[in-house]
């Protein structure tokens, strides 16, 4: 079991220091997570009216105001927010969202606890750094504990009340777990994470699938070290 607030066991950047890159940081959500936020609406409102809700121009806030839980605001407080200034019927939606977030997490990435493992064989350190909610987490540790229990270390982003992109999250990372950021590689499926990283002073990798990110990482199933990105 691992703790978001501390670290447990020994650093790996101290028992492979003999390789390139010695730890490696994975964004949940897209990466090892696979979240799926129309999973909570499917059942309760028309697919026109889901699709609506999570267009991708945004224009019912749904992401804007998953964003600022994101950063630490909680879902309560939120909705009220939401439905002044959005209105009743939106509210309607975004209420039945929180309160199925955990039919939003379908499972674990394909390729992805393997790939966890075989970093883990080689001494390469894996911890997690991701943008979630503090009130909605107790339900991604219950339902994602096989392979959340994999890494060595989580940041959450509503726990601490910065997200990413922004510098300080990354920072916060880095001295927590106890980093070399020039021997840390990021992984994350958004472009602006993956820059905001690479601003922080970590090397990453905008996440396409397990084998892509395996490839980039130049690790094998027969556990080569030689990380070389």
């Amino acid at each position: 079991m691992v703790d978001e607030t501390t670290v447990d066991g020994t650093m790996a950047s101290e028992t492979t220091a003999d390789v390139g890159v010695t730890d490696v940081i994975f964004d949940l959500c897209g990466v090892l997570v696979d979240w799926q936020p129309r999973r909570a609406l499917e059942g309760l409102f028309a697919n026109e009216e889901i699709d609506d809700f999570l267009a991708p121009d945004d224009h019912c806030g749904f992401m804007y105001f998953d964003d600022l839980h994101d950063g630490g605001m909680d879902y309560d407080t939120l909705i009220d927010d939401y439905e002044r200034e959005y209105g009743a019927r939106l509210g309607l939606r975004m209420r039945a969202y929180t309160v199925n977030v955990d039919r939003t997490l379908a499972g674990a990435i394909p390729g992805m606890p393997e790939l966890l493992a075989d970093l883990k064989s080689s001494g390469v350190g894996v911890w997690g750094l991701t943008n979630w909610g503090h009130d909605t987490w107790p339900i991604m540790r219950r339902r994602m504990g096989g392979v959340l229990d994999m890494l060595d270390g989580i940041v959450v982003s509503g726990l601490e009340g910065v997200k990413k992109p922004e510098a300080a999250i990354f920072d916060l990372a880095v001295e927590r777990f106890g980093l070399d950021r020039s021997r840390t590689v990021f992984v994350d499926d958004s472009p602006y994470n993956v820059e905001g990283a690479e601003q922080a002073g970590l090397r990453a990798v905008l996440f396409e699938s397990a084998r892509q990110t395996r490839s980039r990482l130049d690790i094998t199933e027969s556990n080569s070290r030689q990380l070389s990105i």
